[in-house]
């Protein structure tokens, strides 16, 4: 049975009630079924519950929704780990609901073989009989609790992973075993006879990596003697292990990275295992030297308050630029911490501790504020060009925010440093005339892209000689991710927040679905700036012309909690089924409706125009530029009053 499947089950066979009340106390009030909203300061029970039309809904703060909805909200979870603690608490088996409904054998065999390994690398190391895993514990002040936790193995200089899969009774499963942990870089063969096969990890320290949902699809080994060839060795790349793909830790981290509304991003497993031991249970390790677009998409749907806390070397430092950029794509300034005289954060919290590495986050500077400061020469060039010089540089480097106000601002400021005379305007004028020749040149490179054949890596498994690096990074490899990065962020829209009037647009839209059939309705998807909201109209729109009208609370419901979609627009739709019900309207009531909803749109548009203006005129300089601002701001006031004019003679 698939998740879709278990969807539907808990929306249409468990009672809405019978959920929220595993949580909140409720109460019978006539027909009505009542509590007091978790979701702001309540005094009286405001949240209606409706096991009919299988929604709660708060007529105090508005906050709706369905049962997943609900848990989500409450718990702070994600879809799938809402549906998880559905099932727990109703007494539903959750993993016969996995998807997908027809069995993959192969992909069956690599989890079963990659959960055995981590459980005998884990039962190795607690028998305390391996020093080298014991010192290392020790030595990096980890206690029983945590190793268990991140179930911390060891595997010893003999085949124990090959002894154990040639131990499988049944011939054909052993020989499939052996084919797939061959493919997964568990073992390999002997080159002196093909018909034997040896450990890859053997003498190594072991991490388990997991993917979101707490499945191990891969490791990371650690050398124990200096002599061993690699001292990180991870996985190889396989059809179930990507490190591009992968944050380490993250399901154990997601929780409080939605508590804190933050996360922490360091480089190495073990900078990740500290800060989780010292309290910052918000942090993740990336696995290579960029992120995966899954990887910046899974975080960016989590948080937009990002700290890159990467080593202080300076292979970390240019880590830190490029894992910037691709935040910066999305529209979002991350923030650094710098651990110098340490040269990771492990090493920090060793010697200063956690107090101090709170210290540090609280008055952490955006990362590009840091590189621009990098930039500057510590005694400012006399010559214009050097001057110029610096500026562009300054340009490429804010480019990944594009016309964001926060690169504007700053590439104005360095040039205020820099001496320049050139006002801010123009300053401005000339860096999006330098965006504008770096779209160009993407655009022409994206019509050759599909010429260019993906670089392969001949490497056998990822290694590296530095201590708590991540392993693997040839220069071949650099390449490709950072090719790979630039091709990825893209591909990367900053998700942006649902404003009230475009909230209001999809209400209206989905109570009123008769509306669907003016041909002005589509009118107003033009005027909104969010892509998601006209992504799901469209689908709606589509909807409504395939069912009955009875079904169309059910499905719309159902069309609507899916992880695609934000809690916002989620919520928006939900408040709107709540109060759905069967209307006919005239035409000139669906064509006032729709007038007014446009009308609140474009005057949403010259507001939030005139709120630029207003923040570009703190950073203004010159009475010329001030004067063109406001006359601009003179212009959009005359437009809002003939728009609120015409809207009181309607």
């Amino acid at each position: 049975m698939s998740l879709d499947e278990l969807k539907l089950k808990i929306k249409e066979e468990i009672p809405i009630s019978s959920v929220i009340g595993n949580y909140l106390t409720i109460k019978k009030s006539g027909s009505s079924l009542l509590s007091l909203c978790p979701f702001h300061s309540d005094s009286k029970p405001s949240m209606h519950i409706n096991d009919t039309k299988k929604m709660f809904k708060c007529f105090a703060c508005d906050a709706a929704g369905d049962a997943i909805g609900f848990v989500m909200k409450y718990r702070n979870l994600d879809f799938i780990d809402a549906l998880k603690e559905i099932c727990q608490k109703q007494g539903i088996n959750f993993d016969s609901y996995q998807e997908d409904k027809k069995s993959n054998p192969k992909l069956d065999m690599a989890r079963k073989i990659l959960t055995k390994t981590a459980q005998l690398y884990r039962k190795t190391a607690t028998t305390h009989k391996f020093p080298p895993y014991d010192d290392f514990i020790k030595k990096r002040g980890l206690n029983e609790e945590i190793a268990g936790l991140y179930n911390l193995g060891f595997a010893q200089s003999r085949n124990s992973l090959c002894d154990y899969l040639g131990s499988i009774p049944n011939e054909k499963e052993r020989e499939f075993a052996l084919l797939i942990a061959l493919e997964l870089g568990l073992i390999k063969k002997d080159r002196h006879n093909n018909e034997s096969h040896y450990d890859t990890f053997r003498d190594r320290i072991i991490f388990p990596i997991w993917d979101q949902f707490g499945q191990v699809i891969g490791f990371t080994s650690r050398a124990i003697r200096d002599d061993q060839k690699a001292k990180y060795m991870n996985s190889v790349d396989s059809f179930i292990f990507n490190k591009r793909n992968i944050l380490y830790g993250f399901h154990l981290a997601k929780n409080a990275i939605r508590e804190k509304d933050a996360v922490i991003l360091v480089e190495g497993n073990m900078d990740q295992i500290a800060l989780y031991n010292n309290g910052f249970h918000h942090t993740v390790a990336v696995m290579g030297v960029a992120l995966g677009a899954p990887s910046l998409e899974r975080l960016l749907g989590m948080t937009k308050n990002i700290y890159l806390a990467l080593d202080s070397d300076g292979a970390g430092f240019t880590a830190m630029e490029r894992i910037n950029r691709q935040f910066a794509s999305s529209g979002v300034v991350a923030k650094y911490l710098e651990f110098s005289p340490q040269k990771d954060p492990d090493e920090f919290l060793q010697a200063q501790g956690a107090l101090a590495l709170q210290e540090k986050i609280e008055n952490a500077i955006p990362a590009f504020d840091v590189l621009l400061n990098k930039i500057l020469p510590e005694k400012l060039p006399e010559v214009l060009d050097r001057k110029l010089e610096i500026l562009n540089r300054a340009f490429e480097m804010m480019s990944p925010l594009g016309n964001h106000l926060a690169a504007s601002e700053r590439v104005v400021g360095l040039a205020k440093r820099l001496g320049l005379k050139a006002e801010p305007a123009q300053i401005v004028k000339t860096y999006e005339e330098f965006l504008e020749k770096i779209e160009a040149k993407e655009k022409a490179a994206a019509r050759l892209r599909p010429k260019i054949k993906p670089l392969e890596s001949t490497s056998k498994y990822d290694e590296s000689e530095d201590d708590d690096q991540d392993p693997g990074i040839s220069a071949l490899e650099i390449s490709e991710l950072e090719l790979q990065s630039k091709m990825d962020s893209e591909h990367v829209e900053p998700k942006k927040m649902l404003s009230k009037t475009e909230k209001l647009v999809v209400q209206e839209l989905v109570q009123l679905p008769v509306l669907f059939s003016e041909e002005k309705t589509l009118e107003l998807l033009d005027l909104v700036s969010s892509d998601e909201v006209k992504k799901y109209i469209g689908k709606v729109r589509k909807v409504i012309l395939e069912i009955d009208e009875s079904e169309y609370s059910s499905v719309i419901s159902n069309l609507t909690s899916t992880p695609e979609y934000s809690p916002e627009l989620r919520e928006a739709v939900s408040s709107a089924l709540f109060k759905y019900k069967v209307r006919e309207l005239d035409s000139k009531t669906k064509k006032k409706i729709l007038y007014d909803l446009k009308t609140k749109l474009q005057m949403e548009l010259l507001k939030n125009k005139k709120d630029e203006i207003k923040k570009l005129q703190q950073t203004c300089e010159s009475q010329v530029e001030m004067t063109r601002l406001l006359q601009s701001l003179s212009e959009l006031e005359v437009s809002l009053q003939a728009l609120k004019k015409a809207k009181r003679e309607i």
